[in-house]
């Protein structure tokens, strides 16, 4: 598992103390983490993870992404087709779109 940057790469605010945030990142192993600041992201929680994209780098050992969180820490899990955990994940660039409360 390795700690990884999120790049603020969008952050729009909602009606009241909500926030969509985007944040872009490269893989360094099959189960990576990104932690989000409020000094960074501005969110000071995560409601829910409302989408995760492969941006670059596909391959037959890397197909899929797996995003959940458990405070303001993104965890990135990385699959094959078979379902197993990816092996070939060098490179491979993701974005995560979260709601976040401010």
């Amino acid at each position: 598992m390795a700690a990884i940057t999120g790049t603020l790469a969008y952050g729009g605010e909602l009606a009241g103390k909500h926030k969509i945030v985007t944040v872009t990142s490269t893989l360094e192993s099959a189960s990576d983490t990104i932690t989000l600041t409020a000094a960074t992201h501005g969110i000071t929680a995560i409601t829910a993870v409302l989408g995760a994209v492969i941006t670059g780098t596909i391959d037959a050992n890397f197909c899929n992404i797996q995003v959940s969180f458990s405070g303001l820490v993104l965890t990135v899990v990385s699959i094959q087709p078979d379902g197993a955990a990816s092996d070939a994940w060098a490179a491979a660039t993701i974005s995560i779109t979260v709601l976040g409360t401010m």
